[in-house]
């Protein structure tokens, strides 16, 4: 995976993420991810267009070497598949710039009445498969810098 094209969201650590070890807890990862996902999206789409209906079908996590209070942590997250109602994404979680937790997620859109898989909006899917294919010219990262 070309690591060079991900984005990139800083995490704010606070007191409450540790545990009794001193090190972060593994629940916290989670929500670091989801901060990372949310983060990325909005960078995506345009303003207001995020899914209000989504759901996490997925989480894979991978813990490498432990993470403590102090440590600059950020996670690097990638798209890496588009479907019809679902995308993925892959994401790297480094403390001090190393390696500390990886894995994947799968998103669902949903329809808020049903609570079932619904097709993603059109905005949406164009600005994922825009993220895809980077030398596209719509893609949304060129136009913010």
């Amino acid at each position: 995976m070309d690591w060079s094209r991900a984005h990139r969201t800083r995490i704010q650590m606070r007191y409450s993420d540790t545990d009794m070890m001193g090190h972060i807890n593994n629940a916290a990862y989670a929500q670091f991810l989801e901060l990372a996902r949310m983060d990325y999206l909005d960078y995506l789409l345009p303003p207001g267009a995020r899914p209000a209906s989504m759901v996490l079908a997925r989480l894979e996590l991978n813990y490498r070497q432990e993470v403590r209070l102090g440590q600059q942590v950020e996670v690097l997250t990638l798209l890496q598949h588009v479907g019809n109602s679902s995308w993925s994404y892959a994401f790297q979680l480094l403390a001090d710039t190393l390696l500390s937790a990886d894995g994947s997620s799968v998103q669902v859109h949903t329809d808020p009445q049903t609570r079932r898989s619904a097709p993603l909006p059109a905005l949406v899917r164009e600005g994922l498969l825009a993220a895809l294919h980077p030398e596209a010219a719509l893609f949304p990262g060129a136009a913010r810098g």
